[in-house]
C-alpha cells in the first residue's frame, strides 16, 4: 500500500509527487539522481529543499516544472499530470539569465511574447511588478547597469508576469554577496506576502531554507531522498530579529544535524 511523505495529507493542494525517481545514462553505468520521492505542497505555501550537492534537488525541481522527464513516479500540478513543461509555473535560476540586448522592463515581458499574450494588457502588470520589487526606475536601463541583487529581483518579476499559480526558484541567489542574499531574502518574503504565490525553492543555506518557508525539504546524499520534512513554526511576518528566536536556532541546528553537518 502507497504511503504518504511526513505531513504530507494536510498539505495536499496545487503539488503533488509521488513515488518520483530519476535515472541519468552514463558511460560508466546509470545514476540514480532521485528515488522514491513522495510530499505535496499547498496552494500559497513556500517550501525550501536543502541537502548536499548532487543529491538532485535541481533535478526534482526541473521535474516538477516539466522540464525533465521521471525515470517512474508522477507529478501533479493542479490534479494535471506533468508530462512536459508547464505554462502555469514561473522559473528563477542561480543566475538571472536577463537578455544583455533588452531593458528591464522588455526582459520582464518576455514571457508574454513567448506565450503570445496580449502586450497591452499585461503591460501595466510588468510596471506594477518592477514597482513591487523597486525597480520602476530602472526599466529602461539594460541589465548592464544594475547590480546582481537589481537583476535577480527583475527575473523575479518575469517568472511572475504571465501570473502562474506557481514559484519554482533554484539557487536564486547563491551568486550573490551576503549582503546582497540577506536583503533579498526580505525582498522575496514581501512579494511572496503579496502575491501568495505557491513557491517551491532549492538551497544550500540551512538558516536560508528556515527563515523563508513554511516547511523545510531535507534530501539524504544521492540517490536523493526525503530524509524529513520540518514544520518551521516561526510567526510571519519574518524580520530580522527573527533569526535570534531560539525556534530558528534549534530548527537550523536540527536541520543541520539530519544532513549529517555538526551543529554545537
Amino acid at each position: 500500500m502507497e504511503t504518504s511523505a511526513p505531513g504530507e495529507e494536510r498539505h495536499r493542494g496545487t503539488i503533488e509527487v509521488r513515488s518520483l525517481s530519476k535515472v541519468y545514462p552514463s558511460q560508466d553505468g546509470p545514476v540514480q539522481a532521485l528515488s522514491e520521492v513522495s510530499f505535496a505542497v499547498a496552494d500559497a505555501e513556500f517550501v525550501t529543499i536543502v541537502g548536499h550537492s548532487g543529491c538532485g534537488k535541481s533535478t526534482l525541481l526541473r521535474i516538477i516544472a516539466g522540464l525533465l522527464l521521471p525515470s517512474s513516479g508522477s507529478v501533479t500540478v493542479r490534479g494535471r499530470g506533468v508530462s512536459g513543461p508547464l505554462s502555469d509555473v514561473g522559473m528563477v535560476f542561480q543566475r538571472p539569465v536577463l537578455l544583455k540586448w533588452r531593458t528591464i522592463f522588455d526582459n520582464v515581458m518576455l514571457p508574454i511574447e513567448m506565450l503570445h499574450l496580449p502586450r497591452q494588457e499585461n503591460r501595466e502588470r510588468a510596471l506594477d511588478l518592477l514597482k513591487l520589487a523597486g525597480l520602476v526606475d530602472f526599466r529602461h536601463h539594460y541589465p548592464a547597469q544594475l547590480s546582481g541583487g537589481m537583476q535577480q529581483r527583475a527575473a523575479i518579476c518575469r517568472a511572475l508576469i504571465h501570473d502562474p499559480s506557481l514559484l519554482l526558484m533554484d539557487e536564486p541567489f547563491g551568486a550573490l554577496d551576503l549582503m546582497t542574499r540577506e536583503e533579498m531574502n526580505f525582498e522575496l518574503l514581501r512579494i511572496w506576502s503579496q502575491r501568495r504565490k505557491t513557491t517551491l525553492l532549492v538551497t544550500h543555506s540551512i538558516s536560508e531554507a528556515v527563515f523563508l518557508a513554511d516547511r523545510v525539504i531535507v534530501m539524504t546524499p544521492r540517490p536523493g531522498m526525503i530524509a524529513d520534512i520540518i514544520d518551521v513554526k516561526l510567526p510571519r511576518p519574518r524580520m530580522p530579529e527573527t533569526k535570534l528566536d531560539p525556534r530558528f536556532t534549534e530548527c537550523v541546528r536540527m536541520i543541520g544535524r539530519k544532513i549529517g553537518l555538526l551543529y554545537i
